[in-house]
């Protein structure tokens, strides 16, 4: 299928849960999972079509995202206030898919997701078998996907797992959902994990931005606050004199 050329983004975005992200940190294995545990219908009919035809024991695949973070991802990727994003370097992430196949009789591929119109979707043939797994209906273009793509010799399993360093890794973000305090401790939780110490770990802004609230007290003539302790809620209020 024709791709319309644009430049291309270096940076690839994993969402997940939190207690994936800690698993991926503490054994740098990334998963790919089943593709029948996909949500979208469509994609789960492409992939099972893809792997009758290249008769593979196994096929698994990884949805990611190039563009920055927005609304849907985080509630539908990565599960709200129990998820976070790993920003991975494209670059040494398809060097090692290129150059390593983890078991003889494994097939990898990688690519950034084509969106089709229902007018071009009725024009596909046996033609594209091969694109199925990198297409997906335009109603879903402003995901901006990214996948990788694993076909097996041995039978199905829930996942398989590829090597994912700690050099590869570019930003962790936590999702905007978690209080002050559990964003903190989660970030010093990660932290402890051998080779983390000096990731690059912080809170997502995107619900609560702190360029936001300045703006709120800007235009409402008060003094910015930080978060309330319970210890401040216990004080009086002074009167001005």
């Amino acid at each position: 299928m024709p791709v319309i050329s644009k430049k291309k983004r270096m940076r690839i975005r994993r969402y997940m849960s939190i207690a994936a992200l800690i698993d991926t940190l503490r054994r740098q294995k990334l998963a790919i999972l089943n593709p029948e545990s996909w949500d979208d219908r469509n994609d789960r009919l492409f992939m099972r079509v893809y792997k009758s035809h290249t008769k593979a024991g196994g096929l698994y695949g990884m949805c990611a995202a190039l563009r920055g973070e927005t609304y849907h991802h985080w509630k539908i990727f990565a599960g709200g206030a129990s998820g976070a994003c790993l920003v991975l370097k494209r670059r040494p992430l398809e060097a090692y898919l290129d150059s390593h196949q983890p078991e003889p009789g494994t097939e990898i591929s990688y690519d950034e997701v084509n969106y089709l119109r229902l007018d071009e979707v009725k024009k596909l043939s046996p033609d594209h078998i091969k694109d199925l797994p990198f297409l997906k209906r335009y109603g879903f273009k402003d995901e901006d996907e990214y996948r990788i793509v694993i076909e097996t010799v041995a039978d199905q399993q829930p996942a398989i797992f590829i090597n994912c360093p700690h050099a590869w890794i570019d930003t962790i973000y936590l999702n905007p959902w978690l209080y002050e305090n559990q964003a903190q401790s989660l970030i010093e939780t990660i932290r402890e994990i051998p080779g983390c110490e000096k990731l690059n770990v912080k809170p997502s802004q995107l619900t609560d931005s702190t360029t936001w609230r300045e703006a709120a007290d800007r235009i409402a003539g008060r003094t910015h606050r930080p978060a309330l302790t319970l210890a401040e809620a216990g004080k009086p209020k002074l009167s001005p004199k």
